[in-house]
C-alpha cells in the first residue's frame, strides 16, 4: 500500500490551468462566503444551570448567549428552566429522608468515613426537583440508602415492593441475568416471557448506553433491596432483576448466541405488580431450591453438591431464642447435607456449589470447609457491636462470632475440592468462601462474593407516604488481624463468566471451568 505522504499525483498543465475558480464556483481570488453560525439560544430563553436559572441575552456585539445563572431564593430549586418552590409534601419527604440518614449514621457499623451531610443535601435536592410522587420519593431514599455499604441493611416498602418499584432478585417479566463483561447475560427465563429472551442472549445496549454501562444505568434505578457492600453484589443483584428495572417502551439491544442482533422494546402494557415474587432469579440457572442439598455424580467421576442456602428450606427457622432449639435445627440441617455428601464422597473430586446462596448458619459452612483435607485450625474472624449514637463510631470490647475451622468432622474428604461462588453469596455464604480461600487449598471458581459479614440488628418503620422500613447492621466483623471484613468480597482463584453459547446449549460454563481446574 502506498504511504499517503509519498503519493504525488501526476497532474497535467492543462488541468492546472482549468482550475480557475474556487470550489463553490466563485471567481478565482474571491473568498467564499461563510454563513454566520446559528444563535446558541433564543433571547429570553431560560435553562437550569446548577442550582440557578440562566437567561439568554444579547451581548454588545448582538450575539445571543446564556448569562450567569441566578440562584433560586430560599428552598426553591430550578425545574424546567424556572425556580419552583417545594410543596408541603416535598418538604415532609426531605425531612423524613434526613431522619433516615440520621438513623443509619447513628447505628451502622460501616468502618469508613461517609459524607452524611452530603447524602441529606443530595436527597433533598432530588426530592425538590422531582414530581412529588411516591416513586420519586422512594428513588431519593434508595440513592441515599445504597451509599452506605454496610451489609445486612435493608430498604423495603411495607406495600409496593414489586409494584411501585421492582423487588430485587425477582423477574415478573420472566427473564433473569448475571453480569457479563459485555453487559448482562440472560441465564434463566420463563417460557413465553414478554421480552422474548432466551438463555444465552446478551443485553448489550439500553438507549445510548452500551455493554457494561447498561449495568450502571440500571443499578441507579430504585428497587426494594438489601444494602450493597460491594460492586460485585451491586452488579449481581442488578443483573438478576434487570428485566423489571426496564421501563415500558424502552428499547434494549440484544445479541443472540450466534452473534445476530435485534432490538427489543418493552411492551407499554408490561407493568409490575401482578406477581412480584413468583419468578425467582436467586439461582443463576433457575434450579430447584426446596431441599437442603442436591448431590449428583458426573460421568467423569466428579461429584457436585449444591447448597441453595445455609438455612434449611424444609423446616421453619427456630424463633424461640432457645439455644437447644437452635442446636437441634443446625444438627438436623447438617444431617441432611451429610446424607447428600455420603452418597458421593467416594468421587475423585467434589465441587461444592453455593452460587446464589443468601446465607444463614455460618457454622454449617465452616463445618463443611473443616472437612477439606488441607483445612487449617487457625482463628478466622470475630465481631464487635457498634455503640449506637457514638460519634465517631465506637465499638464494644466484647468479641463474639469468633470463627475458626476444626479439621476433620462429618464432612471429611481426602480428594480434590472446588467451590463455585458468585456476587449473591452473602453472610454465611461469604464466610464459607473466606474460610475456604484463607484456611484451605481448595479452588474458588466464579465471581467475587457480596462482602456482607454482619447481621441485621434492628429495623425502624417510617410513615411516608409511602410507608417503608429501614434495617441497620451494628456488627463490625474483622479478620483475626483486625482488618474490617465488611465490603471485602472474597475473590475467586479463577474468574469464570457464563458463556452465551453454553447457556443456549444447557451447559454450565462455571461448573465446567471448575472441573478443568481440578483435573486439567
Amino acid at each position: 500500500m502506498l504511504h499517503p505522504s509519498r503519493f504525488v499525483p501526476v497532474v497535467s498543465f492543462l488541468a492546472l490551468v482549468a482550475c480557475s475558480s474556487t470550489p463553490d464556483g466563485a471567481p478565482a481570488g474571491t473568498a467564499p462566503v461563510t454563513a454566520a453560525p446559528p444563535p446558541s439560544c433564543v433571547e429570553g430563553e431560560t435553562r437550569c444551570e446548577g442550582e440557578g436559572v440562566a437567561t439568554c441575552t444579547a451581548g454588545e456585539d448582538g450575539s445571543l448567549a446564556f448569562g450567569a445563572p441566578v440562584a433560586c431564593a430560599a428552598e426553591a430549586v430550578c425545574k424546567e428552566g424556572a425556580c419552583a418552590a417545594p410543596t408541603a409534601a416535598q418538604k415532609k419527604q426531605a425531612a423524613e429522608l434526613a431522619e433516615v440518614v440520621g438513623y443509619l449514621r447513628a447505628n451502622t457499623a460501616w468502618h469508613a468515613p461517609l459524607d452524611w451531610d452530603a447524602l441529606v443535601s443530595r436527597g433533598k435536592t432530588t426530592i425538590l426537583r422531582g414530581d412529588g410522587s411516591d416513586r420519586a420519593y422512594f428513588g431519593a431514599l434508595f440513592d441515599a440508602f445504597v451509599a452506605v455499604p454496610q451489609g445486612h441493611q435493608g430498604l423495603y416498602l411495607e406495600r409496593g415492593c414489586g409494584k411501585l418499584v421492582p423487588y430485587a432478585g425477582y423477574a415478573q417479566r420472566g427473564a433473569c441475568g448475571r453480569p457479563h463483561p459485555r453487559g448482562i447475560v440472560v441465564t434463566h427465563v420463563k417460557a413465553g416471557n414478554v421480552l422474548g429472551l432466551a438463555p444465552g442472549d446478551l443485553v448489550v445496549g439500553l438507549g445510548a448506553s452500551k455493554e457494561r454501562a447498561v449495568l450502571d444505568v440500571l443499578a441507579s434505578r430504585p428497587m426494594c433491596v438489601t444494602s450493597r457492600p460491594s460492586a460485585s453484589f451491586r452488579d449481581a443483584s442488578t443483573a438478576t432483576t434487570f428485566a423489571d428495572l426496564l421501563e415500558p417502551s424502552e428499547t434494549i439491544e440484544v445479541e443472540a448466541p450466534d452473534g445476530s442482533r435485534r432490538s427489543v422494546t418493552v411492551p407499554a402494557a408490561s407493568v409490575l405488580g401482578s406477581a412480584p415474587t413468583s419468578f425467582s432469579c436467586q439461582d443463576p440457572l433457575g434450579r430447584e431450591t426446596t431441599r437442603a442439598a442436591y448431590a449428583s455424580l458426573r460421568p467423569d467421576g466428579v461429584a457436585v453438591i449444591r447448597l441453595p442456602s445455609f438455612v434449611d428450606p424444609e423446616v421453619p427457622f427456630p424463633t424461640t431464642n432457645d439455644a437447644s432449639d437452635f442446636e437441634a435445627y443446625k444438627e438436623a440441617f447438617e444431617a441432611k447435607i451429610q446424607v447428600a455428601f455420603d452418597g458421593v464422597k467416594s468421587a475423585k473430586g467434589i465441587v461444592w456449589d453455593v452460587r446464589g446462596n443468601g446465607g444463614g448458619l455460618t457454622q454449617v459452612g465452616l463445618d463443611i470447609a473443616s472437612g477439606f483435607a488441607s483445612a487449617s485450625a487457625s482463628a478466622l474472624s470475630s465481631c464487635r457491636a457498634r455503640i449506637p449514637g457514638s460519634s465517631p463510631p465506637a465499638f464494644g470490647e466484647v468479641r463474639y462470632a469468633a470463627y475458626a475451622l476444626e479439621p476433620g468432622g462429618r464432612f471429611a474428604y481426602p480428594g480434590k475440592v472446588a467451590v463455585l461462588v458468585d456476587g449473591l453469596d452473602y453472610s454465611a455464604a461469604d464466610y464459607f468462601p473466606l474460610a475456604v480461600k484463607s484456611r484451605t487449598s481448595a479452588v474458588l471458581v466464579g465471581a467475587p462474593t457480596a462482602g456482607g459479614f454482619g447481621a441485621t440488628s434492628e429495623t425502624k418503620r417510617f410513615a411516608g407516604p409511602p410507608s417503608f422500613t429501614v434495617s441497620v447492621d451494628q456488627n463490625r466483623c474483622e479478620l483475626d488481624d483486625g482488618t474490617p471484613l465488611e465490603g471485602r468480597s472474597v475473590e475467586p482463584h479463577i474468574f469464570a463468566d457464563y458463556g452465551p453459547a453454553d447457556l443456549a446449549a444447557g451447559t454450565d460454563t462455571v461448573l465446567e471451568r471448575a472441573v478443568r481446574a481440578l483435573f486439567p
